[in-house]
């Protein structure tokens, strides 16, 4: 029986048969991990799909040393996307925190990129104006002043918006950081 990482070689070389191998070796456990947390038989097979289409056309490019971790970790991902576009809250806090701390995030690189992705996700799920202010302030550099002006609002109101931004992810963060201590 070949390793994971020999299968992504064969792979590599256009290998379908060690792909359809890597495949059945891992779809059961993606699955599942995806229906504990949709409950939608459906979705958790086209998100699958999806995962292994991807991981094919991307064959050459990625760098995965921890076959499971990622297929799982990308499983995770797919999944806080879809309840990310259906819904925010508590849900969604509470899903972002599982995929942050996941067991299958033991890649580094690939664990700074998915997490970075998920408080970009995170950053989406705020109301728009308070997600365009905090875009102003912390991405433009622009000062609450100057937000103040070019949005036509009281500075009060840009600075009550960035502190309820900033508090909301703090809360958030110190959760997540008992969690990982």
């Amino acid at each position: 029986m070949l390793s994971d990482l020999e299968l992504l070689l064969l792979i590599r070389n256009d290998d379908v048969s060690a792909f359809e191998e890597l495949y059945h070796r891992y779809w059961e456990s993606m699955y599942n991990a995806a229906y504990k947390r949709l409950r939608n038989r459906e979705q958790c097979r086209d998100l699958l799909q999806d995962i292994f289409a991807d991981l094919w056309r991307r064959k050459n490019e990625l760098n995965i040393d921890n076959v499971s971790g990622y297929l799982h970790m990308a499983v995770h991902y797919q999944v806080y996307k879809l309840v990310a576009k259906q819904a925010t809250g508590p849900a969604f806090m509470e899903l972002f925190e599982k995929i942050a701390t996941s067991p299958y995030a033991a890649d580094n690189a690939l664990a700074a990129k998915e997490t970075q992705q998920v408080i970009h996700a995170w950053i989406n799920t705020m109301p728009e104006k308070r997600r365009e202010i905090f875009h102003l302030y912390y991405e433009e550099k622009m000062n609450t002043r100057d937000i103040a002006i070019h949005l036509n609002i009281s500075q009060k109101t840009v600075q009550n918006q960035l502190g309820k931004a900033v508090q909301h992810l703090r809360t958030r963060l110190t959760h997540l950081f008992t969690l990982l201590v």
